[in-house]
């Protein structure tokens, strides 16, 4: 009998253990992204705790902090996947006062694990609907 108890136990600590790793593990946009529009190669990062950082010709914009004119930054992103195209918004935050300065709105999709689709909107108000207009296809780095 001690080891039907046992061995239930294990099973159900097994069984959570797997659940909450796939929990975890439930997020194929996260890690190092390369892109290329016109022959210029840019990155973006996106980060499980919910950064984002955008690099182009070396230069850094987001994360956890940056300093943008003086005033210290960051820049988060979140996923709506229950819209379709999933939508992706990446905000701009004061860190001095933790107010929303401004966002990117765009689109996102997962071609496969290894390859990202991201449409951005510049204008700042209407966000893309497809991604045939300011779309880049993002490639993961290794």
């Amino acid at each position: 009998m001690k080891i039907l108890k046992a061995l239930s136990l294990t099973a159900v600590l097994f069984i959570f253990l797997t659940s909450f790793t796939a929990l975890v593990g439930d997020s194929p946009h996260v890690g190092r992204w390369k892109g290329e529009d016109k022959g210029d190669m840019g990155f973006l990062e996106l980060t499980s705790d919910g950064y984002a950082t955008f690099e182009f010709e070396g230069q850094k914009m987001g994360g956890k902090s940056y300093v943008s004119d003086g005033v210290e930054l960051a820049m988060t992103y979140k996923i709506d996947k229950k819209k379709s195209p999933a939508h992706i918004d990446f905000i701009i935050v004061d860190k001095s006062s933790d107010a929303e300065l401004g966002s990117l709105k765009g689109i996102i999709e997962m071609k496969s694990h290894d390859q990202l689709h991201l449409a951005l909107s510049f204008n700042g108000e209407t966000r893309p609907t497809d991604f045939t207009v300011d779309a880049l296809l993002f490639s993961r780095v290794k």
